[in-house]
This record gives structure tokens, C-alpha cells and sequence, in this order.
């Protein structure tokens, strides 16, 4: 492999394991959901009051989602993300030794802080790092991550004391400071703030290579066409090409967050315990959902090259729809009918397993991809924190809604609302979404002129 690409790779990797470290916090209850209400639980809380706490670090993203994008065009990529590993460090430790719900909502907040740095500024940092030809790659190691975090709590939380487990969640900080420190800022933020030199040292260093400077070249005639400004909410809005980048990447950022994805990683712990599934244990069958969804989500970083990300896309959503109606469909006939379907469980276990699949080889990992690549240079930051703010909005509903609508409804209703979402994705990405796989940031935004008039 060629050392350029062995770089990329570990600026990428290392940048995404912040991703690992907002996710342990993001799932780090789903472990104790069976526990947390009895009367024996380290913090006791009522149903509705655990529903608030798991949504809460949504509140905590949306409120910082703004900031988080002015701070990337202001003081850089790098230092917004490094931040992350000490705060959720400190968050863990204070986590070890409190046992109030008014602080435990505070620590939330703090982490949905984090969470706002690593998915606004992540995804910008990894795709201007990364050459063309690696970025569908090294933009899935942000979901890939996200999944090796909420797998490692489900490995864990279970089988060690309160605690524990909170301390045990801090070699993920530390490793990720230890490692992301030494790595370059992005070059295009060199760039746009005419600190050349180092911008030129930075691609050296990504690219393996001494002689940089018509790459160089080509970033500054990008940044060039682009008039880099601080990003204004009308430069999203300011010809139909943005509109059509704006709306494409929201499409797909509603997709992924009410299509059900978040929410299942949160309750698949109290899905598998509270089902007729009697089979195996419910931490078993976590730890084994976790497993699937990481492995399903590294595989799309292959895919995602090979087919395009158009197809995959499409490809993900329909099958993700196809699948939760099946599994509200089961659950309907389950809890609300006479109807015996124990003889049919493998129908459960195929949706299952075949949700997690392929919603992590298409609309899960490849949403920063498109971030990424649809927003210019002067619109990333900026149009990045609004995807965040309608992302996060999206998954505080979903969350805060699956104990509700199990507790007044049934939980099938929750699988059948994904469906829906997800058929109506499948269908705006076949209308609308363009290729941009093996393009340049700067030819993307090239053909998305050609493709759509800049006429307002």
C-alpha cells in the first residue's frame, strides 16, 4: 500500500475515533435499560424519565451544532476535534462518581457538545485531507467508529459494576488525544487563511511526497472560484445549485436519523430482552447486533468506491424499508394478536440482521460522504452545523418517541414510522442525487452548476 494512502488512513482513522468516543456516551445507558428502573438500580428512574436522559445529548448537539461550524472557520478543524478526547475523558470520570440525575442531565449536555465538534468538524476535516480517490473510504471510518463505540459499550456495560463501566470508557479519550494530536491540520483551511507554508508541509506529509505544489495549486484555484468567505446562511440558499446541494443532503440526513438507526442502537438492548425471543440472551444478541453493524458499516467504505455512492444509497433505503415493515409486522403480530409466531422467529432475525446490514453499507456511513462533497468550500462549515441541527432534531424525536409510542401504542408502530421514512428517502435520492464518486471537491461543484442553472 502506498504511503500516501497509509497516512490518509490514520488521519482519517485517528480523527473518527472522536466519533468512538461521542458514541459510548450516545448508547453508554443502553446496556442498564433493563436495570435502570428497579429498585436496585445505581440511579433509579421511571421510564419517562430515562427516555429524557438518552434524548437529552441530542438537545445538547442541537444547541452547539451553530457554533461548532463557525468555530471550524475560525480557529481550524484540528483543535475543535482534539478538544472532544479531555472533555469526554472528564465527563466519564465525573459520570463514575455521581449518582444525580440533575448532574447525569448536565454531563449530557456536555457530551452533546462533543458530539456537534466531531460530526460538524470531522467530516469536513477527513474529506480535506483525503485525495478523490480515498474519500468514500475514509469518510466511512466516521460510522464505522460511531459503531465500534456503541459496540464496546455493549461488550462491557453489562458485565461490570456502575462504575466501572463509566471508568473503563476512558483508554477511547485517551488513545484518540494521544494519536490525533500529531496529525496536520487540513490544508484547505491552510490555505484559505493564507498560511501557505504550512499548508504545503501538510500535504506533504498526507501525500508521502516532497512535491505538492500542484495539488497545491489545484486547492487554491478551488478555494479561488469559491471566494471563500466566512460562510453566510445565504450563500446556501443563493443559487439553485446550492438549494439543490442543500436539499439533496437533508433528504439524506432525515433518511438516516428518523429511519430508525439511532433509536435502534439505543433500545436494542430492551428490544431483545423484552421480546418472546428467548433464545439466546438478550446481552448476547446486542453484543452480536453490534458486531454486525460495525462489520456492515466497514465493508461500505469497499463498496461505496467500487459501486458509486448513488446506488448504494438507493439501494440502502429500499432494503431498510422492506425490512422494518417486516419487523413491525412481526412485533404487530407478536404483542397485539393471538397469532403464535414463534415458529416464524427467523423471519425476526433475518429483518434484523438485515436492517443493520443495509442501513450501514449505503444511508449510514455515506451521509458525511455527501456532506462533504455537496457543500463548497465557504458553505461547509456553516452548511454542515444546519445538517447537525436537522440531524440532531431528527434523532431527539426518534428517540424520545420509541418509549412513548411502545408504551401507548405498541413498539411495531416505531418500525412501521421508519419505513415510511425510508421509502420516501429511496424515492427523493432516485429523483435527484447525482454521482460524485473518483470527482474533486472543485469538479463536483462543477458538474452540480452544469446540472443545475445558477439562476436564482
Amino acid at each position: 500500500m502506498h504511503l500516501s494512502t497509509v497516512r490518509q488512513h490514520v488521519a482519517a482513522l485517528t480523527c473518527s475515533l472522536s466519533v468512538a468516543i461521542t458514541a459510548t456516551s450516545f448508547v453508554w445507558y443502553a446496556p442498564l435499560l433493563l436495570n435502570i428502573g428497579s429498585p436496585e438500580s445505581e440511579v433509579p428512574m421511571t421510564s419517562a424519565q430515562t427516555s429524557w436522559l438518552i434524548s437529552s445529548m441530542e438537545l445538547g448537539c442541537l444547541f452547539f451544532n451553530i457554533p461548532a461550524g463557525i468555530i471550524s472557520n475560525r480557529v481550524g478543524r484540528k483543535y475543535p476535534i482534539l478538544f472532544i478526547g479531555p472533555t469526554c475523558g472528564l465527563a466519564f470520570i465525573v459520570l463514575a462518581y455521581t449518582r444525580s440525575l440533575p448532574v447525569l442531565f448536565v454531563l449530557r449536555q456536555i457530551q452533546g457538545l462533543c458530539l456537534a465538534l466531531a460530526y460538524v468538524v470531522g467530516p469536513i476535516y477527513i474529506a480535506e485531507v483525503s485525495e478523490p480517490r480515498l474519500r468514500g473510504s475514509t469518510s466511512c471510518h466516521i460510522q464505522t467508529m460511531w459503531f465500534a463505540g456503541c459496540l464496546y459499550d455493549y461488550c462491557v456495560g453489562p458485565y461490570v459494576d456502575y462504575q466501572t463501566y463509566a471508568l473503563l470508557c476512558l483508554p477511547i479519550p485517551l488513545l484518540f488525544t494521544a494519536t490525533f494530536f500529531f496529525m496536520p491540520e487540513s490544508p484547505y483551511y491552510l490555505i484559505m487563511k493564507g498560511r501557505n507554508e504550512e499548508a504545503k508541509q501538510a500535504l506533504s506529509w498526507l501525500r508521502g511526497v516532497k512535491e505538492v505544489n500542484e495539488e497545491f495549486k489545484e486547492i487554491e484555484e478551488t478555494i479561488g472560484r469559491e471566494v471563500y468567505e466566512h460562510g453566510s446562511w445565504k450563500d446556501l440558499f443563493q443559487t439553485k445549485k446550492d438549494r439543490m446541494a442543500f436539499f439533496i443532503v437533508q433528504v439524506c440526513s432525515i433518511t438516516k436519523y428518523m429511519g430508525g438507526m439511532p433509536a435502534f442502537a439505543n433500545y436494542v438492548s430492551q428490544t431483545f430482552g423484552e421480546s418472546t425471543i428467548k433464545y439466546l440472551d438478550h446481552n448476547q444478541l446486542t453484543i452480536v447486533t453490534g458486531v454486525l453493524l460495525t462489520a456492515a458499516t466497514f465493508s461500505s467504505c469497499l463498496l461505496s468506491v467500487n459501486f458509486g455512492r448513488r446506488p448504494m444509497l438507493i439501494y440502502s433505503c429500499f432494503c431498510c424499508f422492506l425490512f422494518t415493515f417486516v419487523i413491525g409486522g412481526y412485533f404487530f403480530l407478536d404483542f397485539e394478536t393471538a397469532f403464535d409466531v414463534s415458529p416464524y422467529v427467523w423471519v425476526l432475525y433475518v429483518s434484523v440482521i438485515g436492517f443493520i446490514i443495509t442501513a450501514n453499507v449505503g444511508v449510514g456511513p455515506l451521509l458525511q460522504t455527501v456532506q462533504a462533497e455537496y457543500f463548497t468550500a465557504k458553505t461547509r462549515g456553516i452548511g454542515g452545523a444546519l445538517t447537525l441541527v436537522i440531524g440532531s432534531t431528527a434523532t431527539f424525536i426518534s428517540i424520545k418517541q420509541y418509549q412513548f409510542i411502545q408504551d401507548t401504542v405498541g413498539v411495531y408502530l416505531n418500525y412501521w414510522i421508519w419505513a415510511i421514512v425510508l421509502l420516501f428517502g429511496a424515492i427523493c435520492m432516485y429523483f435527484f442525487l447525482p454521482e460524485t464518486a473518483g470527482r474533486t471537491l472543485g469538479e463536483i461543484q462543477t458538474d452540480m452548476k452544469n446540472a443545475y442553472q445558477t439562476h436564482l
